[in-house]
């Protein structure tokens, strides 16, 4: 097959080497289902994945020289799924460009500068991109090479009808290159499988960079090219335990280093999003002391803890502030193609925290480092219903415009987070789905095994 490349161009990763798995690519896997025998081509699966578990190719300009490397966010790209021998998220960065002597200054450089009217945008002199973008499953989205796998067995084939979409996850919906990627990635898929269309699966921030994609382009094209939307975890509100990100102390090479977020502070693709009252409800998400903080009032909280400019990015890209998003969340309109949602329930989820008494900033304190927030490193989680990592408030978020929630929605009780995407319950639900998506009716997660 041919596929115009995206990205700049990069050894092509031998599957092997990640997570000691078989090598799978242009031929058919061995065992599992026999894709000669289906009715047509399989479908191509077009994945997108979640917050900071995108490969990026970051390059820095400065005088006399330029820096240029590979990077994958330490907190969310655990050791075991490093592409090669890496033995950490900075040996990996160091294999491919890093100076060594440059690692303490990539935080800085990875941060994004918020102007007055809070608006975000890479530092001066930096640029972020994928480093490819559907050519190499392996390097693109090396976390989710065990999903890769499993869907391997059952006939598709990793890197021909079965892509990546990775892109900069700093940056909120529509201010990064992923509608543009999506398109082109969709529509050389589609042509290789003779015109059958997309799925377009996705996990937790994926699906809303997903769904916002499917509320931007122009619904013929989308009809066209994508047969379903089918979401693990999905992330489709603003996340709010993830708003102490933006007033603690940022990511680290040690991703377990106490106190500090697994992303950077200034980063608004997840933090600066607002909190829907319509999923949240009127919940306390954070309590200081005797003040408590609803859905509606998370602009509040980050002035009080100093997060001052995060709380301008919050009013330049809160979800509700965008008729992309209202008019799902708001108006109640389905998206233009099927939707199948699969998350887990039942365990227990932070969904905010309570701090002890902490003065709000003073009227000379403009920084989360001069509050009192910023350094406290542990403090009492607020705790709901979910999957460990969403709550369901948050996952059910699609039950407001969905054809049928009973019919497109299926919680998997005990799932986690990060393990749904190899759960077998939801990768079947996923495989038969698509397989069913041009039935008509196409059949409910409900009524599949």
């Amino acid at each position: 097959m041919t596929r115009r490349p995206l990205g700049p161009m990069r050894t092509t990763t031998v599957v092997s080497l990640l997570l000691g798995l078989p090598v799978l690519g242009a031929c058919a896997p061995s065992g599992g289902a026999d894709p000669d025998a289906m009715d047509g081509p399989l479908p191509p699966i077009v994945f997108a994945p979640g917050l900071g578990m995108s490969a990026l190719s970051v390059s820095v300009d400065r005088p006399g020289e330029r820096a240029a490397f590979d990077f994958l966010l330490p907190s969310m790209n655990p050791v075991d799924t490093l592409p090669g021998s890496a033995a950490s998220a900075l040996d990996y960065s160091v294999a491919r460009g890093l100076a060594p002597q440059d690692a303490a200054a990539v935080p800085r450089w990875l941060s994004l500068a918020i102007a007055p009217d809070g608006t975000a945008a890479s530092q001066v002199g930096v640029k972020v991109e994928p480093v490819s973008v559907g050519r190499d499953f392996g390097a693109e989205c090396p976390r989710y090479l065990p999903l890769a796998q499993d869907l391997a067995t059952q006939g598709w084939q990793i890197d021909e009808n079965l892509l990546c979409l990775p892109f900069d996850y700093r940056l909120a919906p529509g201010a990064n290159d992923f509608v543009d990627d999506l398109r082109d990635v969709v529509e050389h898929a589609v042509a290789d499988a003779g015109g059958r269309p997309a799925v377009l699966a996705c996990h937790s921030q994926g699906c809303l960079m997903a769904y916002h994609a499917l509320r931007t382009l122009d619904e013929d094209w989308i009809r066209g090219h994508i047969g379903l939307l089918y979401g693990f975890a999905g992330q489709f509100s603003g996340c709010s335990d993830c708003l102490r990100w933006a007033f603690q102390p940022g990511w680290s090479w040690q991703p377990e280093t106490p106190g500090e977020s697994p992303v950077d502070p200034t980063w608004v693709g997840e933090m600066a999003l607002g909190l829907q009252s319509s999923v949240y409800g009127d919940a306390v998400l954070y309590r200081n002391g005797t003040r408590e903080y609803r859905a509606d009032e998370a602009g509040e909280l980050l002035n009080d803890a100093g997060a001052v400019a995060m709380a301008q990015a919050m009013k330049t890209y809160g979800l509700d502030a965008q008729e992309w998003f209202r008019v799902g969340a708001v108006e109640r309109v389905p998206l233009p193609v099927p939707v199948r949602v699969v998350f887990g329930d039942g365990l227990t989820t932070t969904v905010g925290y309570d701090f002890d008494g902490i003065p709000p900033r003073s009227g000379t304190c403009s920084e989360p480092q001069c509050a009192g927030f910023w350094s406290t490193v542990d403090p009492a989680p607020i705790e709901a219903d979910g999957d460990a990592g969403d709550s369901t408030w948050m996952n059910a978020a699609p039950e407001v415009w969905t054809l049928d929630p009973v019919c497109d929605i299926r919680r998997l009780p005990g799932v986690d987070h990060m393990a749904i995407v190899t759960d077998a319950t939801a990768v079947a639900l996923l495989t038969a789905s698509a397989r069913a998506m041009e039935s008509e009716p196409m059949p409910c997660l409900d009524s599949l095994p």
